[in-house]
């Protein structure tokens, strides 16, 4: 018996919405994987982060529970030692215990990068124009700060990342750019913070450095994603860098 073509038709629009639905299936399997894999990637990469908080955390406080207690304790005893020898003893002494101001300096310093709690402590506006001063005074970079109010709210986890981000920013702008100037710049729109450094350098090739295995724009990229943000740089030859991290910037979006 020939098949009438309203017969045809329904059996080819049942094929096509049969396949129109398996695609769909489909699709929606893959979305869900895909969902599922960048939580996995997301929490490895906190789970991470958190590690080398602890470990930097730890070795700060090393450095500043331990090696600075014992420099200041030979100090006091070079000032005892001092009391009790003659011309040449005091002024030898008095050499070595500059050295060890000069050393304590240092280590108060690497405590305070390898771990700074003046974000936790201050908040991460504060930090920020404390980290500017900083590069300003021992770098001898201008860094140029556009900022919100101090009390601006921020998650931990978001501000320690952002003030990360800076920090090794500006460390290459010292390193690698030789800008005599930086522009950083914080804002907060819709409940996302944003902050960029920027500078007029020698600039790079991104694409050649991310190739090569830069560790710097790893570590921003992984802390930025930890955080739940997302890094973004770009840089020419000659003319620049510029590096934006954006973040959800309150709790609860």
């Amino acid at each position: 018996m020939p098949t009438s073509p309203l017969t045809a038709w329904a059996f080819y629009l049942s094929g096509a919405l049969g396949a129109v639905i398996l695609l769909g299936a489909l699709l929606t399997a893959l979305a869900v994987t895909h969902r599922r894999r960048l939580r996995a990637e997301r929490a490895h990469a906190q789970q991470l982060a958190t590690a080398q908080d602890d470990e930097r955390a730890r070795v700060a406080r090393e450095l500043h529970d331990d090696a600075l207690q014992r420099v200041m304790l030979i100090r006091h005893e070079l000032e005892v030692a001092a009391e009790h020898g003659g011309a040449e003893m005091t002024r030898r002494i008095a050499g070595l215990d500059a050295e060890l101001e000069d050393l304590a300096v240092v280590l108060r310093s690497a405590a305070h990068q390898l771990h700074p709690s003046v974000v936790v402590k201050a908040g991460l506006v504060r930090a920020l124009e404390a980290l500017a001063l900083t590069f300003r005074e021992s770098e001898g970079v201008e860094v140029h700060c556009a900022l919100p109010p101090p009390d601006l709210a921020v998650p931990p986890a978001v501000a320690l990342a952002a003030y990360l981000v800076a920090q090794e920013s500006l460390r290459n702008v010292v390193k690698h750019s030789r800008a005599p100037e930086a522009h950083l710049t914080v804002t907060m729109d819709t409940g996302v913070l944003t902050i960029r450094i920027a500078d007029k350098g020698l600039g790079f090739d991104v694409r050649v450095v991310e190739e090569q295995g830069g560790l710097g724009l790893l570590a921003m990229r992984q802390r930025t994603g930890a955080a739940g943000g997302r890094l973004t740089v770009a840089a020419r030859r000659d003319e620049g860098t510029v590096v934006t991290a954006k973040f959800p910037g309150r709790k609860g979006r």
